[in-house]
């Protein structure tokens, strides 16, 4: 049962990374659209929801972790940052990812509750979830080379930034 088990942690893995992956490139493109003074409901409908996917997925991650026999983790091992001799950094960057995802989904349900400006403060801690998912994957993960995971990590960096400047007032130096 334990190649089940391993594919089973590939796969809840890669596949929560793909989905945080879209639900950012989703909210940035949204910023972008409301920058341009249109509407977009749908578009953050679509971030909320891959945000959401991506949390059950690292659920189901975790869980599998938790049954795999061959590296046998306990539970303090997998969810308290640093305490495993089993590749210690990629593990808390994991756990950290983790909670980073859950206080990001947690504080947008509550966004009203909270304050929009303290929302907005805390979604801008999101970079560092980003950071941490992908650090973690290169680590640990098997399935993805590294040169593949920086091009795929860059290209929207820089399509985004490309839409940005685009949208940027041009200043008028005739005067």
């Amino acid at each position: 049962m334990e190649m089940f088990e391993w594919y089973m942690i590939r796969a809840t893995g890669l596949a929560a990374s793909l989905l945080l992956y879209l639900s950012v490139i989703i909210g940035l493109y949204s910023q972008v659209q409301k920058k341009r003074k249109q509407k977009v409901t749908i578009s953050l409908f679509l971030h909320e929801s891959l945000a959401n996917w991506a949390l059950y997925l690292v659920i189901g991650h975790v869980g599998f972790l938790l049954i795999d026999s061959y590296i046998s983790l306990q539970w303090f091992e997998v969810l308290i940052p640093f305490n495993t001799d089993y590749k210690p950094l990629p593990m808390a960057l994991g756990a950290l990812s983790f909670y980073f995802l859950i206080m990001t989904i947690v504080t947008s349900k509550v966004r009203k509750k909270i304050g929009y400006q303290k929302w907005r403060k805390l979604h801008a801690l999101n970079p560092i979830l980003y950071i941490f998912v992908t650090i973690h994957g290169l680590l640990i993960g098997t399935d993805i080379q590294g040169a593949v995971l920086a091009a795929v990590n860059i290209l929207p960096v820089i399509l985004i930034g490309g839409m940005m400047l685009k949208d940027k007032p041009k200043l008028d130096v005739t005067h």
